[in-house]
């Protein structure tokens, strides 16, 4: 099994994946490190979030998820307002102007994977969006028993 292959190719990947994210936004380009990104991301898609929530769905620390808003609140992207269940707590949500930097920049992100497979057969990417789909699930339920068993006295 070429398991040291996949290793480097996944590296490889990783690598590519983690380089800074340029946002195409209304007066030109912004550009974040990659968690900011994907926290923009999941506040695009499921904000209103509270910074606890957020955290969880990042699976990094509060402290970590504090720092990344801040970044994002220090460009304009997202605001924080009282949150009306619970006035102790924050909401973030994306501003107009990070919607608009996140979206034209998922639409480019779109149009370069798009290239890259442009050569592939259309029975061809759906097998390698259902192996990657199955290896990510697989890879979770594998990194779950092992701190599973770590946190087993």
């Amino acid at each position: 099994m070429p398991t040291r292959e996949l290793e480097l190719q996944l590296a490889i990947m990783a690598r590519r994946l983690s380089k800074p994210v340029r946002l195409h936004g209304p007066s030109g380009f912004t550009v974040l490190d990659r968690p900011a990104y994907q926290a923009l991301w999941r506040i695009c898609d499921e904000g209103p979030l509270r910074p606890t929530t957020l955290a969880g769905l990042l699976e990094v620390d509060l402290s970590v998820v504090s720092r990344q808003v801040r970044s994002l609140e220090d460009v304009g992207f997202v605001q924080r307002k009282t949150d009306p269940a619970d006035a102790r707590a924050a909401l973030v949500s994306a501003t107009e102007a990070g919607r608009e930097a996140f979206e034209r920049t998922r639409q480019q992100r779109t149009e370069v994977l798009e290239e890259v497979l442009a050569g592939w057969p259309d029975d061809e990417r759906a097998v390698f969006v259902r192996l990657l789909s199955r290896f990510n699930d697989e890879l979770e339920a594998s990194i779950a028993r092992r701190r599973a068993e770590i946190d087993q006295p």
